[in-house]
């Protein structure tokens, strides 16, 4: 390096290691619970909190289930598979306490933050596991995961629940269930941030209707710069700054650059940056994050094949070229110096604007939880 680069990396690092990273998606929990299942315990404190600090990541959104059989332990019954999860997350907790903090109330969320511990906010990746019976479906089930934890709901994975519909189902033209809209105003209520990743236009301008609560979407990319049904348009950018929300940008090498990724080649860091620079011409530095959807080991995607319609082969990385894993994060504090992005706007993108919502609609303390 030179006497400029040696600055600039010096730079980076101390803005990096001063300032909050919130990781709005994040899928650790698939290989946590694998390992539980071997018989390995406090498997959160001795593995992955030291990966998590080398990232410089305060806060992660954990996913504890969802839509796809991958989330849930293979199951094929969403809600046990979620439940067997938040099973395991609580256990960690209390054997990593040291290290992590499940957050339940925005008074938890800085209280783990000032003590130097790793904040989980536990989150859902579509919506079902708060399915009822095949014929009745009962907001007492949300509820109820509530009261066990979980502050993030993702409405849609890639296909379609029984709350809507996802991207892979963008013919449908459908938009969210009666019991979609309920489950957002239920969420509202008690405190549960609103995820729209995955979801399909319809139903996203539903939950633009619906919601009185400032709105996430968690990990996607711009169609303007990377025109696929996975990510988002203009018009959706622009509903969500006004609505107080946040955009997550996800690293997954298709979603960066489609075109490089067809031709066998893992996009970079400069590519994801154009989807960067593209929501901060059009809305701003307020309404960008970070959320990643790393994941440690792509349990549903053993051989090449199709999910819900979305092809997934084999790579030697899904996720774009100096953002791998989670250790990598402080290659996008020095990339976005290098792009002359402002300390204060850096801070703002890698975690203070996710946080702002966070705080926003999660309970203040105890007293303000609803059940």
């Amino acid at each position: 390096m030179n006497t400029d680069q040696n600055t600039l990396h010096e730079r980076a690092v101390a803005l990096h290691n001063s300032a909050v990273l919130v990781d709005g998606h994040n899928h650790i929990h698939i290989e946590l619970q694998k390992r539980r299942l071997e018989g390995k315990r406090n498997v959160f404190s001795t593995m992955y909190a030291p990966l998590i600090r080398q990232g410089g990541v305060n806060v992660l959104v954990y996913v504890i289930g969802g839509d796809s059989t991958s989330l849930v332990a293979g199951s094929d019954l969403p809600l046990w598979g979620t439940l067997a999860n938040l099973d395991s997350i609580w256990l960690e907790s209390e054997e990593s306490k040291d290290s992590m903090a499940i957050c339940l109330t925005s008074q938890d969320l800085d209280a783990a933050l000032r003590e130097g511990k790793i904040a989980l906010i536990l989150a859902l990746e579509g919506g079902r596991p708060l399915e009822g019976k095949p014929t009745w479906d009962s907001l007492s089930t949300l509820r109820n995961y509530y009261r066990l934890g979980l502050r993030h709901v993702q409405l849609v994975d890639m296909g379609r629940n029984r709350l809507g519909d996802g991207e892979t189902a963008y013919r449908t033209n459908g938009r969210l269930t009666p019991f979609g809209i309920e489950v957002v105003k239920e969420c509202n209520r008690l405190g549960i941030v609103v995820d729209t990743a995955h979801l399909n236009d319809p139903g996203f301008w539903d939950v633009i209707e619906t919601s009185t609560a400032p709105i996430v979407d968690s990990h996607s990319c711009t169609k303007a710069v990377c025109d696929i049904p996975r990510n988002i348009g203009d018009d959706r950018i622009q509903a969500l700054a006004q609505n107080g929300g946040v955009i997550g940008l996800d690293c997954y090498g298709e979603h960066a650059d489609a075109a490089k990724w067809k031709r066998g080649e893992n996009p970079n860091i400069e590519d994801l940056i154009r989807h960067l620079d593209h929501i901060v011409e059009l809305v701003g530095d307020d309404h960008v994050g970070i959320g990643a959807d790393h994941f440690e080991d792509v349990g549903f995607s053993p051989t090449p094949g199709y999910m819900e319609g979305v092809y997934v082969g084999v790579r030697n990385s899904y996720h774009v070229e100096g953002l791998e894993d989670i250790t990598k994060f402080p290659n996008l504090t020095e990339a976005l110096l290098k792009h002359g992005y402002s300390e204060e706007s850096i801070r703002k993108i890698l975690g203070e604007n996710l946080l702002r919502v966070y705080r926003s609609v999660l309970p203040k303390d105890k007293a303000a939880i609803k059940i």
